[in-house]
């Protein structure tokens, strides 16, 4: 224990002089949150939408001027998110031509054409609207049939149109549809569903510190020494594992409050977050024994050493969606090809506990497979370094 004590006093002061290495460590996930905010826009996504409105007012039998197409627009105008963000940006099309133009520079999602006769449809008595229907010429959605955003623009616009004609007809809509929210008593956006990534990406950092750690005694030579000191080679790695650690739930920290800096809120247990940290953070030192029993120099991992780095973001799928590809079924749970990376899981872990507020039983599957990955590639690194780097020679 004293040695370790003693080797982790001077790892502690080594991570300390090297400054900017922790630095870079601690601020490389505060970065991407902030970079991320910015990318999202914070909140749900506003759709581009031109209203190339054609209708004519019309008067009902009462004498009452209707401007249904004018209505409409402002319908879908005031339509919002939870959050209070409008559905869309709505501009007027000047012609179908004009519009079409701004649609193929994405400029806009959605081009809706209202007809000319919508308004003398609105102003049909009820008894009549049926015959009404048939004589007016349809609402036309224009826009790019393989662009996904105006799906999604042309579904909102129907639900509005919908309701709006509803409404102002007194017809009852062919089915009733009601919504159940999952969430934890909010509204999740696109951003909020992204944090979790973003926080396994900090602790995906400390592959570059805990493996520069065990290069740099190899790289300078004095890993000869600390074999004829007897340290141990579990003292040895304990004391870096340990600094390693305190890095990692200092990044992981650091990230959360940047994330809650900009708006995002857990009703997750935090407690139940940092220990999910604490062991994914573990599990990124038992990688980095890996590598670095693959490497000898800092050169060869600041080059080199990018490799496995990229490895872990990209198919941990902290920088984006990757298509599921089924691995294996386990008790009513699906395992994935990439969750063969214990961070993977965590991304998992983390989205139950900080979006869902799940508790310990819910993410019981992901800690397992976590704590049973950690092992594995915990004693295949141990076994590889002693190997390569620990052996008297």
């Amino acid at each position: 224990m004293a040695k370790l004590l003693a080797y982790f006093g001077k790892t502690f002061k080594e991570n300390l002089r090297e400054w900017k290495i922790l630095i870079l460590a601690l601020v490389f996930g505060p970065f991407f949150v902030y970079m991320m905010y910015a990318y999202f826009g914070a909140t749900s996504p506003s759709y581009g939408l031109l209203v190339l409105n054609q209708d004519r007012p019309a008067v009902t039998a009462d004498g009452r001027e209707v401007r249904a197409g004018e209505e409409l627009a402002a319908e879908w105008a005031k339509a919002k998110y939870p959050d209070g963000k409008p559905y869309f940006k709505v501009r007027a099309a000047k012609s179908a031509e004009e519009g079409k133009r701004r649609l193929k520079n994405r400029d806009a999602d959605l081009m809706v054409v209202i007809p000319e006769g919508f308004s003398a449809f609105i102003a049909e008595p009820a008894d009549q609207t049926a015959l009404a229907a048939k004589k007016t010429a349809p609402i036309k959605n224009v826009g790019d049939e393989f662009n996904a955003r105006f799906m999604m623009a042309a579904a909102f616009a129907d639900f509005v149109t919908y309701s709006y004609v509803a409404a102002v007809k007194a017809i009852d809509l062919p089915a009733a549809v009601e919504f159940e929210g999952i969430s934890a008593g909010r509204s999740l956006n696109d951003f909020d569903l992204y944090v979790p990534a973003l926080l396994v990406l900090a602790i995906i950092m400390v592959l570059f510190t805990a493996a520069a750690s065990l290069i740099k005694e190899v790289d300078k030579g004095t890993i000869t020494r600390l074999i004829m000191s007897k340290l141990s080679a579990w003292e040895f790695l304990g004391a870096v594992g340990l600094n390693q650690l305190l890095i990692g739930t200092a990044a992981l920290a650091l990230t959360y409050f940047s994330a809650w800096s900009v708006g995002y809120r857990s009703n997750g247990s935090i407690l139940l977050f940092l220990l999910v940290g604490a062991l994914s953070t573990v599990s990124v030192i038992a990688i980095s024994l890996i590598v670095a029993g693959w490497m000898k120099t800092i050169y060869e991992l600041l080059t080199v050493g990018i490799f496995p780095f990229f490895v872990l973001m990209f198919f941990s799928e902290s920088m984006f969606p990757l298509p599921k590809i089924s691995f294996l079924k386990l008790g009513g749970h699906t395992l994935y090809a990439n969750d063969i990376l214990p961070t993977a899981l965590t991304v998992k872990a983390f989205n139950k506990i900080l979006n869902f507020n799940a508790g310990f039983a819910d993410i019981s599957f992901e800690l397992a497979g976590i704590i049973i990955l950690t092992a594995l590639y915990f004693a295949a690194g141990l076994c590889y370094f002693r190997r390569r780097h620990l052996r008297p020679r």
